[in-house]
């Protein structure tokens, strides 16, 4: 009888595994997104988010000079004027940074704050889905 309950258990234990590791790979994994794809964050990347989708979790990679570019967190207005500095603002200098994106609102807005990079198309708007389907 103690055979055929350890025998069980140790079914039991792999049944879970196997549904674990299933559910793993379905639905559940994080996309890396080149910013700028293969061009990286530069002049002209505006746009570059656009027909994509985009759900928390998924990082954006910031590949570019740290001499000549950053990567700013900003808000909407922010964006949209290519103003940085508001309270908050996460500054990113590293020249190669990866951030995950969260479900703390519908878009993340990011700009280089360097003169004239925001003016010349370096900033980008990702919506971010909320629906898991990918």
């Amino acid at each position: 009888m103690a055979l055929g309950r350890s025998m069980s258990c140790t079914g039991a234990v792999a049944l879970v595994l196997v549904i674990t590791l299933c559910c793993a790979n379905c639905g559940f994994s994080k996309t890396e997104w080149i910013v700028g794809g293969h061009k990286g964050w530069t002049f002209g990347v505006h746009g570059w988010e656009n027909n994509k989708t985009f759900y928390p979790g998924d990082v954006l990679v910031f590949k570019y000079n740290p001499k000549m570019h950053n990567v700013v967190v900003v808000n909407k207005d922010e964006s949209f004027f290519c103003r940085a500095g508001a309270v908050g603002d996460d500054i990113y200098t590293s020249g190669y940074d990866k951030l995950e994106l969260s479900n703390q609102g519908p878009k993340m807005y990011a700009i280089s704050s360097k003169f004239g990079d925001c003016e010349h198309g370096m900033r980008i708007e990702v919506p971010i889905t909320t629906k898991m389907i990918h």
